[in-house]
């Protein structure tokens, strides 16, 4: 077998920090509904979510754009910010996107530089998975389960605490998100050679 490390991903998604709702609309008020109704009260699921009232969205909405020309006043923003801590808050988020029927987009790293993960004409939620990068390594088996919102230079840093013999075959920039690069969005020098090493992604 080839010394590189077959990546089983697990696919998790974010939830929001919750804000004052005086000026929601129906829709909005309806997600944060049947977010609080399919989840359980310990999960304090709206915790995480953020509104435009709420003082952090800004900077939570920012922290992963990598392209400024869409970081201005007039790009469109989503009417909420989810950042869920757990799978099954990601679960809940695009079961009450489905029923509240509100376009969902899932941004892991930020690395799209059309800004495809967090704009829209469309009113959206964004599930943001920066909370979720739990990464374990199994060098026995020649598997890694990791979490969507994990970086290629935390997965190269885990790989190497485990084998300096192993790898996996993703690109040089370090920020680049797991969840979107495995997805297909992206791409990495060694990749040709060992395309072979995707073919047992597993999703959940």
């Amino acid at each position: 077998m080839e010394n590189s490390l077959f990546l089983t991903f697990s696919s998790f998604l974010f939830v929001i920090h919750f804000v004052p709702l005086a000026a929601s609309t129906p829709s909005y008020l309806s997600f944060l509904q049947c977010l609080s109704k399919h989840s359980h009260p310990s999960d304090h699921i709206l915790s995480r979510v953020y509104t435009p009232n709420n003082s952090s969205y800004k900077s939570v909405l920012q922290h992963y754009i990598r392209n400024q020309r869409f970081n201005r006043s007039t790009t469109p923003k989503p009417d909420i910010i989810f950042t869920p801590l757990q799978e099954s808050h990601v679960q809940v988020a695009v079961t009450c996107c489905r029923k509240t029927d509100k376009y969902l987009k899932i941004r892991s790293g930020g690395h799209d530089y059309k800004g495809i993960s967090y704009v829209s004409n469309i009113s959206f939620v964004l599930l943001d998975m920066s909370n979720l990068r739990s990464i374990d390594v199994d060098i026995q088996n020649e598997t890694a389960w990791v979490q969507a919102g994990a970086l290629l230079g935390e997965l190269y840093y885990r790989i190497w605490e485990k084998s300096k013999v192993h790898a996996f075959p993703a690109g040089v920039c370090p920020t680049v998100g797991v969840g979107g690069h495995i997805t297909g969005g992206g791409y990495g020098n060694l990749s040709m050679d060992y395309h072979k090493n995707f073919l047992p992604l597993i999703f959940s």
